[in-house]
């Protein structure tokens, strides 16, 4: 099978999971609880935990485009959530955790470039996203890549293998 019909089938596959409440239910329940996060973690790298300072330190471009990531990963996050259940519920599956690594590498590139981000500071690194030319928004998109490539994958492994009406889900 060529690249072009691999990204077809997975894409039909994702629609296909996606047409059920249940998985809808599950991306945005996910991908609200991982927004919060993410946004809680780039206000709480500045004083008294404010949008409008942190605004003020790294300028208003910077903190709308880092939302505009933080909401770009949850929403993809939540799909990759939603097939991992969907492939250990009804597939019997036992592999599938690298899209957590794009959700984790995101969440580095939350924060302030000059406090650092929080994760960043846990490890001993508080100014390292001061040192990236982008300010971690890099880092952000490295995250929202890995997400894309893991919904790829693993919607390619459950190639034909989604119907999940005979096993008593419903529509």
């Amino acid at each position: 099978m060529t690249f072009k019909k691999d990204i077809k089938q997975s894409w039909r596959t994702l629609i296909e999971v996606l047409s059920y409440k249940k998985f809808r239910i599950i991306v945005g329940i996910t991908a609200l609880i991982l927004f919060g996060v993410l946004f809680y973690l780039m206000v709480s790298t500045v004083a008294n935990n404010s949008l409008k300072i942190a605004i003020m330190m790294s300028g208003v471009n910077f903190i709308y485009l880092s939302t505009l990531l933080i909401t770009i990963m949850s929403i993809l996050f939540g799909i990759y959530f939603s097939l991992v259940v969907f492939k250990f519920s009804f597939i019997n599956a036992k592999k599938g955790v690298f899209g957590f690594f794009g959700g984790i590498i995101g969440a580095f590139g939350v924060g302030c470039p000059t406090c650092g981000a929080f994760l960043f500071g846990l490890i001993g690194a508080p100014l390292a996203l001061m040192y990236f030319p982008f300010k971690g928004l890099e880092i952000q998109i490295l995250g929202i890549l890995l997400l894309i490539v893991s919904i790829f994958f693993i919607t390619k492994s459950m190639n034909g293998n989604c119907r999940i009406n005979k096993k008593g889900g419903k529509k």
